[in-house]
């Protein structure tokens, strides 16, 4: 019942009627059509998930069969060598000995200038060659006098002596210091140096190995007598390639580092540089010719150097008597100026003065003609 409302109750107006469809005299028609196309579609994606299932499958297959390659490499390697890939405690090993050799090459740190000690060292080594450059130049200019002065007596201080002494005696040093230094700085020397440094690395890297092979193993062990062979084995492939390994007592390799290359412990490849190297008595002619060609190019690059060093030496000496030459020209010069100033002034004092004195006698002299001309005309 509807709620009544004061004023005029107006009747709500009705909707419009719907609208019925008519019946299309085709509509059969176009449904099987539809039906057709949803059929199509559907098999093309079957079409598809079954393409893309038999691809994810290739994919796996391909992947399985690599896994097992892969494993199979990878138990190859454990059966040549257990600890191939014990990457950690072969790191942690080469850590320590570095570590503890680091720790034997420490000294006590002292408390320092860290540039003042090289400044001091720079400017003694400069007094000191500005007095060779001296000296040098006295004895040339003493050599071209010749015996001019030879009838003259020579006195010499002690002070000079001792200075003369002691120049010698670092001149002297400095040319055994070059010496030392040219032997010491060669390629050679510095690739001495490598490899003593490589040596004392091994050798760390061997007592280290050896403390914790002492130490009790708590994983499997191989049975000992086929490490033994094992070890006997790759000893002899070893000395075959020209490498040099120790065995101990029990026939075991003392430091397997020697066996080792770049990369994995892996068997090398029929063909390559090392076989043919130690096979091939033409491959180590050619590399005993490449050593004598680098040896040749090292001596001629020590040669040039040493020879650079000197003609250095001899410039810079030149360089510091030219210097002095000039300083001691311009202290000539401001003499000399200093002098023609003093000159100069001495000489107008002295023309102010004579001037003065010529018009004095002058003046004296009118004086005295003017006296005796009155006294001749009194008389």
């Amino acid at each position: 019942m509807q709620k009544m409302k004061f004023g005029l109750n107006v009747p709500a107006k009705k909707g419009p009627k719907p609208v019925l469809n008519r019946h299309n005299a085709f509509s059969h028609q176009e449904n099987e059509e539809n039906e057709v196309e949803e059929n199509q579609t559907q098999q093309q994606m079957k079409t598809k998930s079954k393409s893309h299932r038999t691809m994810i499958n290739q994919q796996l297959s391909s992947y399985t069969t690599a896994s097992k390659k892969i494993a199979e490499e990878h138990t190859k390697a454990i059966e040549e060598d257990p600890t191939i890939f014990d990457y950690d405690a072969v790191y942690d090993d080469l850590k320590n000995a570095e570590r503890k050799q680091k720790e034997a090459m420490k000294t006590a740190d002292t408390k320092q200038a860290r540039y003042i000690q090289g400044l001091l060292e720079m400017a003694e080594i400069r007094k000191r060659d500005r007095l060779l450059a001296e000296e040098k130049k006295v004895a040339r200019e003493r050599e071209a006098e010749g015996d001019a002065y030879a009838d003259k007596e020579e006195f010499t201080t002690e002070a000079y002596k001792k200075q003369k002494e002691e120049l010698e005696r670092i001149e002297a040093e400095e040319r055994q210091r070059e010496e030392k230094a040219q032997k010491k700085k060669s390629m050679t020397s510095f690739y001495r140096q490598v490899l003593d440094r490589k040596e004392a690395s091994r050798l760390a890297f061997m007592k280290a190995m050896e403390e914790k092979s002492s130490a009790p193993d708590t994983s499997a062990p191989i049975p000992a007598r086929q490490e033994a062979d094992l070890d006997l084995k790759l000893a002899e492939q070893a000395r075959l390639e020209g490498k040099t390994v120790r065995l101990n007592d029990s026939n075991e390799i003392v430091d397997k580092r020697e066996l080792l290359g770049a990369g994995l412990n892996t068997k090398p490849k029929y063909g390559s540089f090392a076989s043919l190297a130690s096979t091939d008595e033409r491959i180590r002619e050619r590399q005993k010719e490449y050593d004598e060609y680098k040896r040749k190019k090292v001596e001629e690059y020590e040669k040039r150097k040493h020879e650079g060093r000197h003609d250095e030496r001899e410039r810079l000496s030149r360089e510091v008597e030219r210097q002095m030459l000039e300083n001691r020209e311009k202290e000539r010069e401001e003499q000399e100026r200093k002098q023609k100033e003093f000159e100069r002034k001495i000489a107008e004092k002295r023309t102010t003065d004579e001037s003065a004195m010529s018009a004095k006698e002058r003046y004296l002299a009118r004086k005295r003609q003017r006296l005796e001309q009155e006294s001749k005309e009194s008389s």
